[in-house]
């Protein structure tokens, strides 16, 4: 495979003359408010780098599932991770982490109605009943605090009606897919407002394991939300939300019987790929995994299941003191799996996880908002608290013959963090706005290791797995740590500012210029099997610099948005994968290098009429890996690798590799066309988008197998409208089968779903 990288500025000037085409051509463009600043605002305001998608919006392109954002947010790219639906790992401006493991944080922070969902493992929430989402670009730590430096995910759910009225959905789809979903609004009385919601999911898998006869990566799922809006006067506002969500969604690694070559395990030219994947692993697959040693014992259990309940109060208080909003989440999840690796051609063996965990955490975060001086400065500061209590149980096999045991260990750890805020904008002219922010934030975690093994290993309650004595001193428990000389605690205080001023140049013409940062909490990196590997990792901090333009043009009706970005990461948190000298499976994360990119984002969109309407985005951007002494020395030496599979900085021929899932190039366009009908009282609507994706790598270790051409993925929906209250659709996802590889982990690979064509018929009242 070559690699064709466009420099930046070849990229800058061909979207320029792009968005000068467009100018010749768009229709009154919607008013969008977001909250991006912690207060309500126009998007078109907002100095930063921002993508706001409505219900409408959602609905007409498909937007199911948070994973479903990459197709429309520049420099976004994921998939879900490795073995697991429930969890989205996403890669914003260079920067993400597919650890799902409680000891690592994800550098792009998920929020619903601005409670903070810390764990990966449940960020793969429902997307129905959705007001609205934001998506924030760029670290965004004074406001939003720690574990934003790739940015924010802000989802905004809508909110009790004041009439009685709501919409129930149904949909079938490939692979046996069944939704049925809806919500009710039900007001009590003018200040006691109710909302309830709900959806069932049941899905067949696309994989066929030619071993057990089981199909694979299906998803079954259920959920149910209630809010509540209580109004007692003019001045306070009460809202108050309870979930519950049952998932069981597999992303087990798959193969094809065309499979001609290990070094690239995918072919562009399959035609229907949805019935050449496969798998051979020989775990029964369960709709109950108990994520547990013996359940993988009997050969039993293979699957993901997660459990969660949330309730959340948002209580605003305004007066002439301003307005005071307390802010309390508590969300509980429990997740139970086993994920099996290596099960396709070129192996021998196999590499399992099981796992069984409980993820408990508490915000409270107190917030104020006001305006000073004849309403020249707008300021909004509070304090933020965050506890967090997780207990991972797990245990990891390789198969060498027999399976190995090569650990079994419980980890507790828990995240203490508060933090003080203030950001204050000033309006120094008419035309003039100058921002001034800060944050402080004091964090500390502390983790608690017992090992499981040598007691099994003295008394093996399982006859078909081997289980040998650790080494001396490698048993994975705190005192081990400790005596090692290896921290349990950390304990980290940090400030992130920002800065910017805002130049309002015409009513419709705005440009920006900001300095921003953010940082991601350390941790340990509890991959490893032995004392020794268990080692903590420090803190990752990112600057980044903005310049952009926010602008209406052709009396409203063309609006288009850019951004130029630099970024500077220290201390980057490098995960990577390596095969020891026993041949066995290692993983570490370290603080190898420092990471630098630069890019340019676009956001465009044109409605002249109310028939007809397109938009675009495209992301561009240049990351470039600086390794730290040890990795040159490593290079130098031409050791491609500790332990002799990657580090993820040097490549097998010796050169630093491009930072993983970030790719030069992406870009979206789509269109919405709609014809009335007025026969029906109604109308018939048709809607397209396609996604172009560059080359990139999509490995932990920069090793070839990693290396992904580029793809264009495809959706595309046709809605017919009868009266006000029914629609009938007909979608397809990925319409023409694209196949694109999202991860490769230690030699296994992960792709994106076949090509799925889905029926709704939705009914409002």
């Amino acid at each position: 495979m070559t690699t064709n990288k466009k420099p930046l500025a070849q990229s800058i000037a061909v979207i320029a003359l792009s968005a000068m085409a467009l100018d010749t051509a768009y229709a009154a463009i919607e008013e969008v408010t977001v909250t991006a600043q912690r207060r309500a605002q126009n998007i078109q305001d907002v100095p930063l780098a921002i993508t706001a998608l409505s219900e409408e919006e959602l609905q007409e392109r498909q937007i199911d599932e948070p994973i479903d954002l990459i197709n429309y947010v520049p420099n976004l790219f994921g998939g879900n991770n490795t073995g697991l639906g429930t969890a989205n790992a996403y890669y914003l401006r260079g920067l993400g982490n597919t650890e799902s493991i409680a000891t690592f944080d994800p550098p792009v922070g998920t929020y619903v109605d601005n409670v903070y969902i810390a764990r990966q493992n449940g960020n793969n929430v429902s997307f129905f009943d959705i007001d609205r989402i934001e998506v924030m670009r760029g670290p965004q730590g004074t406001l939003f605090g720690r574990n934003t430096t790739g940015g924010a995910v802000s989802i905004h759910m809508k909110k009790p009606a004041e009439e009685l009225g709501g919409w129930i959905e149904g949909s079938i789809g490939d692979f046996d897919r069944t939704m049925v979903r809806g919500s009710v609004d039900v007001p009590m009385s003018d200040s006691m407002l109710t909302k309830f919601s709900g959806f069932w999911l049941d899905e067949d898998g696309f994989v066929q394991n030619r071993t057990t006869g089981d199909e694979l990566n299906g998803d079954e799922a259920w959920g149910i939300r209630t809010d509540l809006r209580f109004i007692p006067n003019e001045s306070i506002i009460w809202d108050i939300s309870a979930e519950m969500i049952e998932s069981s969604s597999l992303n087990i690694t798959n193969s094809f019987s065309d499979l001609s070559s290990f070094a690239r395990p995918y072919d562009n030219g399959i035609s229907d790929n949805s019935e050449d994947r496969y798998s051979q692993t020989g775990i029964r697959a369960s709709d109950d995994s108990e994520g547990s040693l013996e359940q993988l014992s009997n050969g039993d259990g293979l699957g993901n299941r997660v459990d969660s309940w949330a309730i959340s109060s948002n209580l605003a208080w305004e007066g002439d003191f301003g307005t005071l909003t307390f802010i309390t989440g508590i969300r509980s999840l429990e997740q139970k799996f086993i994920i099996d690796f290596f099960d396709g051609p070129g192996f021998a063996g196999t590499y399992t996880i099981a796992n069984s965990g409980e993820h408990d955490q508490f915000t409270q975060e107190i917030k104020y908002n006001n305006t000073f001086m004849n309403d020249r400065v707008d300021f909004v500061g509070g304090v933020y608290y965050h506890s967090e209590d997780n207990t991972t149980d797990w245990s990891t096999l390789f198969d060498i013959g027999l399976p190995l045991l090569l650990a079994d260990r419980e980890m507790d750890n828990d995240n203490t963090s508060f933090a003080v805020y203030g950001q204050a904008d000033f309006q120094i002219t008419e035309a003039l706005t100058f921002t001034a922010g800060i944050r402080w934030t004091d964090e500390e975690k502390e983790v608690d290791l017992q090992d499981f093994k040598p007691g099994l290993a003295a008394n093996n309650p399982y006859p078909n797995i081997l289980i040998f004595p650790s080494a001396p001193g490698s048993e994975l428990t705190t005192a081990n740590l400790e005596a090692q000389g290896i921290a349990t605690k950390l304990d980290e205080s940090v400030v992130t500012p920002r800065f910017a001023v805002q130049w309002q140049i015409t009513d419709n013409l705005m440009a920006f210029a900001s300095h921003t940062e953010g940082f991601k909490s350390g941790g340990w990196n509890a991959r490893g099997t032995s004392a020794q590997e268990l080692i903590p990792f420090d803190i990752e901090e990112v600057e980044t610099q903005e310049l952009g333009f926010r602008s209406d043009w052709l009396d409203g009706t063309l609006r288009l948005n850019a951004t130029f970005f630099w970024m500077e990461a220290t201390d980057f948190q490098v995960p990577s994968a390596f095969v020891r000298d026993n041949g066995t499976i290692a993983f570490i994360t370290q603080n190898f290098a420092d990471l630098e990119n630069e890019g340019l984002e676009i956001d465009a969109s044109w409605a002249p009429n109310e028939m007809f309407s397109m938009y675009a985005t495209a992301g561009f951007q240049d990351a470039e890996q600086i390794p730290g002494e040890a990795i040159r020395e490593q290079q130098a030496n031409c050791q491609a690798g500790l332990g002799g599979g990657g580090q993820g900085i040097v490549t097998p021929s010796c050169e630093i590799a491009d930072q993983t899932r970030s790719p030069d190039s992406t870009y979206t366009i789509g269109a919405n066309l709609t014809a009335q009908l007025p026969s029906f009282n109604g109308y018939l609507s048709g809607n397209i988008n396609v996604r172009r994706t560059d080359d990139i790598n999509v490995g932990t270790s920069g090793l070839p197998n990693g290396l992904v051409d580029a793809t264009t993925e495809m959706n595309a929906g046709i809605t017919l409208g009868v009266g006000e209250n029914l629609r009938f659709a007909l979608e397809c996802q990925n319409c023409t089968n694209e196949l694109v590889q999202h991860s490769v982990l230690a030699g296994t690979f992960y792709f994106n779903e076949p090509r799925r064509v889905t029926f709704r018929a939705r009914y409002s009242f």
